[in-house]
């Protein structure tokens, strides 16, 4: 698929879950149509064109008609903000699935949830249980301009023993595709290869990178990949630098680096000009089990419309005007965590 120039350059984007939702599962069952139009507002503020989206497979087996309601009144409000949504289908990251887990709202124990799952994303027999979300989905939203392009999957790995899951799902939409573009959410550069000869588009992802030189040159190769293949290449999720680690699993990074920062790397994604979603338009603690164990906390828009930082707004929207600044942790978390005190 020859895709115009607007998809090489042109994507200002933000990975979007509403400001108190932990997971995808949430997103659904904490829906608020006027929540998710005021934080549309926010993101059209700051130039924000396009929002990656996860969507929830588990509500979506409990309740598929308001699984597709809340779809479509999000790409209703979203047009109406020039927001374009990339949805993500599947996903690889977080804990396992349970209703318990997936309602938790406790601010320490809270996080994101994997589906399908291991029980079928790791067992070929049972991959093809997944083709009945795919299809549904596809047969609604394949051709609708809407989306900005349909995201398979966020992350499938070796490591994890999905790949062959992820290579099958794709092969299964491929067959089935409209004109909206196929994405899988890549790591590195190459694991794209798993999947060259399907997507349209690729992905990769550096949340926490070490060094600018080593954030520069991932960057420089993916716009020279993009150049020689003639495929749009986007980062499509990218936080802050940490020089002294990107602090996976480890609880004593210095507290500075646990907050935001997207100054620190937007000047280079600004002069490589290729297609970029920051994580995440508003201001919550980590998504991942990895970040979360360390207090690791991120995004720009509180939810009264201040950001956590002037610099971030200026630099990732490309506007010296200026904003209410709230350099604190959200007001909601803050709270949260003083009732658990309490209550203890």
């Amino acid at each position: 698929m020859k895709l115009d120039r607007s998809y090489f350059e042109d994507i200002h984007g933000a990975v979007y879950f509403p400001a108190r939702a932990y997971n995808a599962y949430q997103t659904f069952t904490m829906f608020d149509k006027a929540e998710f139009e005021r934080d549309l507002r926010y993101a059209e503020s700051v130039k924000i064109n396009a929002y990656r989206l996860f969507v929830s497979y588990h509500f979506y087996l409990e309740d598929s008609n308001r699984f597709f309601e809340i779809i479509e009144t999000m790409l209703q409000l979203a047009s109406r903000h020039n927001v374009r949504i990339m949805p993500v289908l599947f996903e690889d990251c977080g804990i396992e699935f349970d209703k318990k887990t997936a309602n938790d709202r406790n601010p320490y124990t809270a996080v994101c949830v994997r589906y399908p799952g291991k029980e079928i994303d790791r067992n070929p027999e049972r991959f093809h249980e997944a083709e009945v979300y795919l299809s549904d989905f596809m047969e609604k939203y394949r051709d609708d301009q809407r989306l900005l392009a349909i995201e398979i999957m966020n992350e499938p790995h070796k490591e994890t023993g999905n790949v062959e899951f992820a290579r099958y799902i794709a092969e299964y939409v491929n067959k089935i595709r409209g004109s909206v573009p196929l994405t899988i959410g890549c790591i590195m550069p190459v694991h794209n290869l798993y999947f060259a000869d399907i997507i349209d588009i690729y992905q990769f992802h550096d949340n926490f990178p070490t060094s600018l030189e080593a954030f520069k040159g991932v960057v420089t190769e993916a716009k020279h990949i993009q150049s020689v293949t003639g495929k749009p290449f986007w980062i499509t999720e990218w936080q802050r630098l940490r020089e002294k680690g990107a602090g996976w699993g480890q609880a004593d990074i210095p507290e500075e680096y646990k907050l935001p920062k997207l100054s620190s790397l937007a000047d280079i994604i600004n002069e490589a000009g290729i297609g970029n979603f920051f994580w995440s338009l508003m201001v919550k603690p980590a998504y991942l089990p990895e970040q979360r164990i360390n207090g690791t906390f991120n995004g720009m828009f509180h939810e009264d419309g201040s950001v956590y930082s002037a610099e971030d707004f200026k630099k990732v929207s490309g506007q010296d005007i200026e904003v209410k600044e709230y350099s604190q942790l959200p007001k909601w978390y803050q709270k949260d965590l003083d009732e658990i005190k309490s209550n203890n």
